[in-house]
């Protein structure tokens, strides 16, 4: 009861960015290039054929949205890293657990590394060779350049995925996803927002999903209802938020 109170409260407390992360690559706004019918990558994901990959692109595009997607539809174990907060004594141990994972199980292991633009040499050296006899399938996610900013033998060894701010059309499909989340609250809120903020705040964003959410978000919690008990989210608001 403990564990069940501690997770429905960390559920509770995200953010609604967190709370509204797509669950099904149908529920995924934009990268219509990558992630069309019969494209490469949507049907990986789809059948669970999935090789090392690198996703490149900027913050909110849907990076880690399709690791976690990815997770979902796969029958290997995912195990998430960051190049950064994560030790060589940690990269190591599950490395270690993949081998006897295969070995025992069968089963793959894939290692997602976020922030692999920020691997060193000696985290480098620890992943490549399970990476070259099949160990271990690679994933890496970075804001930055691939070919400049990650290690040549990665990039060597991994397909690129290069992932575009999102568009016009899909920032509206978010905000829309916004009010459905209100409206179908246990207590819920009716949201109307003026054309003027919806442009702000798509410009605002410059692509990144979770940037125009968390603005919503702020916009909602600052505006309180009118004598209808609608919350209206002016042009004012949204600079403001």
């Amino acid at each position: 009861n403990l564990f069940n109170n501690n997770n429905y409260q960390n559920e509770h407390n995200a953010p609604l960015a967190d709370k509204l992360r797509p669950k099904t690559l149908d529920d995924f706004f934009g990268q219509e290039l990558i992630l069309k019918n019969n494209s490469l990558l949507r049907n990986a994901i789809v059948y669970d054929k999935l090789s090392n990959f690198i996703f490149s692109g900027p913050p909110g595009v849907g990076k880690t949205t399709l690791i976690e997607i990815i997770s979902s539809h796969t029958r290997s174990k995912l195990i998430k890293l960051n190049a950064v907060l994560s030790s060589i004594k940690e990269l190591r141990a599950e490395i270690s657990n993949a081998k006897e994972r295969l070995i025992k199980t069968n089963r793959k292991t894939i290692i997602f590394i976020d922030e692999v633009h920020r691997f060193n040499a000696i985290q480098q050296d620890a992943l490549l060779p399970s990476i070259e006899n099949g160990t271990i399938t690679f994933i890496g996610a970075t804001t930055e350049n691939p070919f400049f900013a990650v290690n040549k033998a990665l990039i060597s060894r991994s397909r690129i995925f290069r992932l575009l701010p999102l568009e016009e059309k899909d920032l509206k499909k978010i905000i829309e996803k916004v009010i459905n989340y209100y409206r179908n609250l246990q207590n819920p809120k009716t949201i109307k927002i003026t054309e003027e903020a919806i442009n702000h705040l798509i410009q605002f964003s410059n692509g990144d999903a979770r940037t125009l959410i968390n603005s919503l978000e702020m916009s909602v919690g600052i505006t309180n209802e009118n004598e209808a008990k609608d919350i209206i989210i002016n042009l004012s608001i949204a600079e403001d938020s």
